[in-house]
């Protein structure tokens, strides 16, 4: 998990979230332990973060590993937003699907990634972060599939999942009954079909083998059992 004073830099980047967004922010940071993920990010040049929600590991990359130049993507237009709104400059907010010459800044777009126009056609790393076990298992599939077909040639290229483990007993309840608070009663998070759709991790290790792609885990042993699972040819 992230320590306090990681979480704080990188909320300091929302000051113009409210304070149960900030309150949920916080949550999802010490949910998804962004140290655990950096050696996974083997990959060189850029990153797209697939169901990027506020954005946090764009700030956290920032720092962390400045070599990558991220994107992010959600289809829930309030994250975007708030997002967006952390790329405040002397008080001026530059749009989200803005070009950047630079190539410095994030850049935060509002959208299904595999229709957006605006991101590059190839990235040295992909990933999914408690986003793909909110779809059915056919549609996780084909996202898989898609990832796989924009990662850039090399070895070190890598797709990178986070999802929670399987529902099994008090934790997996637990888990999914939190999901199931966020999804249809808070409405804080967008769900494209499923609560728990995390399948056994040899399920995603197939498929990405029947693609041509070899695949390592590690579990997390986080509040909520998840497991990172990272894929590479």
């Amino acid at each position: 998990m992230l320590d306090n004073p990681v979480m704080d830099r990188i909320l300091e980047m929302y000051p113009h979230a409210g304070a149960f967004q900030r309150w949920h922010m916080r949550g999802r940071l010490r949910l998804c332990p962004y140290d655990r993920l950096l050696p996974h990010l083997t990959g060189t040049g850029s990153l797209l973060d697939v169901g990027c929600g506020f954005g946090h590991l764009a700030w956290y990359l920032a720092s962390e590993k400045t070599g990558l130049r991220y994107f992010g993507s959600d289809i829930d237009g309030r994250k975007i937003a708030i997002a967006a709104g952390s790329l405040v400059r002397t008080g001026t907010v530059v749009p989200a699907d803005s070009s950047d010459s630079s190539g410095t800044r994030p850049q935060f777009h509002l959208g299904d990634a595999r229709m957006l126009s605006g991101l590059p056609e190839r990235f040295g790393n992909i990933v999914f972060l408690d986003v793909l076990y909110l779809m059915p298992w056919d549609m996780q599939k084909k996202m898989m599939e898609w990832a796989f077909s924009r990662l850039a040639p090399g070895a070190g290229s890598a797709l990178v999942i986070k999802t929670m483990d399987e529902a099994r007993g008090f934790s997996g309840f637990r888990a999914v009954a939190e999901e199931w608070i966020m999804v249809r009663v808070l409405r804080r998070t967008a769900s494209s079909g499923a609560l728990n759709g995390a399948r056994p991790l040899s399920d995603y290790l197939e498929h990405a083998r029947s693609l041509g792609f070899q695949g390592e885990t590690e579990s997390l042993g986080t509040f909520n059992p998840s497991t990172l699972l990272r894929f590479h040819r």
